[in-house]
């Protein structure tokens, strides 16, 4: 076995120079496998290490940061080990843009959810108010639903411009609250003016007063802050993304959007159907869930499996369920059944960047409250 495993430290060392990571990690997975990480493979490891870092702009560590990274960059190779081994899993799991996080920047990722105080309210809407579906009209009973759906592959009806637009990265702050209003705010721009545009975030970390900059926050909050802020919301271009909590310097001037009077409702919790007929009829959802974190070895567990996310629909043993324990913000765009596994799924935005998961988004197990993410919904609307 140790001639064998030398052997693929060699070949792992010249391909290191003209494979890319991908390809390098499955030869790496497969020798591994059996055997799991142990000091034989520490040279292995190294290597693999060595092209990750180059993939991923990593190139100028320091030798103690590098050491402290590669230990973390180990522990994500055991937990895709675990799940690799596992041959009912329904996610798999890869090597993504937080592999050699540590612990303590990871645990930024789980902070952004600060439930307010006493009740949420549910809707801001008046009771005779009607709202207009997304593509504006008025939705008197409830339509027979697809048995798929995927906002990312709509456009505004008549045009080619996407509802959805890139995912973006909330790098290390605790704003996944605000990525995922935003996220809301435009698709709402892009239904109602016909156009794209990237709107701020950083706008809501620093302006929004009743959340906690890259502390975390919440729906409700932020949206009543745009309420109070005459619906304005300026473009990423004229208040660009941070990663830090600053003064607010949100001006009338430049580009950016101000919108017609908008309400919120909430959604019914744990009621799969009815967050499927919001989806459909106005749009994409704001949802929390738990993603985590270090209070026992599940939740651990789940954590490490959650960052590592690569495909699949991801539903670990033991996630909590209730709204007071979800800690990260994303929003929901579709939902459909896995062909692989035949679960049903929610097809959900995050905002770790396009190098982690499948290619920015996950999916999660739909119709059991999995993690909690159905727990909370809001969707955002324009009245008639």
């Amino acid at each position: 076995m140790a001639k064998i495993i030398s052997l693929f430290i060699i070949v792992l060392v010249l391909q290191v120079t003209r494979a890319d990571l991908d390809s390098v990690f499955k030869s790496f997975l497969a020798s591994v496998a059996s055997t799991g990480l142990s000091t034989k493979t520490d040279d292995a490891v190294k290597s693999l290490y060595t092209l990750y870092k180059a993939q991923f702009g990593r190139i100028s560590l320091l030798p103690g940061e590098n050491d402290l990274r590669l230990a973390s960059f180990k522990n994500t190779l055991s937990a895709i080990i675990d799940n690799y081994r596992q041959k009912d899993a329904t996610h798999t799991l890869g090597l993504t843009s937080l592999a050699d996080w540590t612990i303590d920047e990871l645990n930024v990722l789980r902070s952004g959810i600060n439930l307010p105080q006493g009740v949420i309210n549910a809707t801001s809407a008046k009771p005779s108010d009607i709202l207009l579906t997304w593509d504006g009209t008025t939705l008197r009973k409830r339509s027979t639903l697809p048995t798929s759906y995927d906002l990312t592959q709509r456009v505004v009806s008549g045009t080619n411009i996407p509802v959805v637009l890139p995912i973006r990265n909330q790098g290390y702050c605790g704003s996944c609250y605000a990525f995922a209003f935003v996220s809301l705010l435009e698709f709402q721009y892009a239904v109602q003016f016909k156009s794209n545009s990237d709107l701020s975030e950083q706008q809501i970390v620093d302006c929004s007063t009743r959340d906690a900059g890259c502390n975390g926050g919440y729906f409700t909050n932020s949206f009543s802050y745009l309420q109070t802020n005459l619906w304005q919301e300026k473009s990423e271009t004229v208040y660009p993304y941070k990663a830090r909590t600053n003064r607010c310097a949100f001006s009338s001037a430049g580009a950016g959007a101000r919108f017609p009077t908008l309400v919120y409702r909430s959604v019914a919790a744990n009621n799969a159907a009815a967050m499927q007929q919001a989806l459909v009829s106005y749009g994409p959802l704001w949802v929390s869930f738990f993603a985590g974190s270090q209070a026992t070895q599940t939740y651990k567990t789940i954590s490490m499996n959650f960052n590592a996310y690569q495909r699949g629909v991801f539903q670990p043993a033991g996630c909590p369920t209730s709204l007071s324990s979800t800690n990260h913000a994303v929003v929901i765009v579709g939902y459909g059944v896995d062909a692989t596994t035949n679960l049903p799924y929610w097809k959900v935005r995050n905002s770790w960047g396009t190098n982690w998961g499948d290619s920015g988004y996950f999916k999660i197990r739909r119709g059991v409250n999995m993690c909690g993410i159905e727990s909370g919904p809001f969707y955002i609307a324009k009245t008639s």
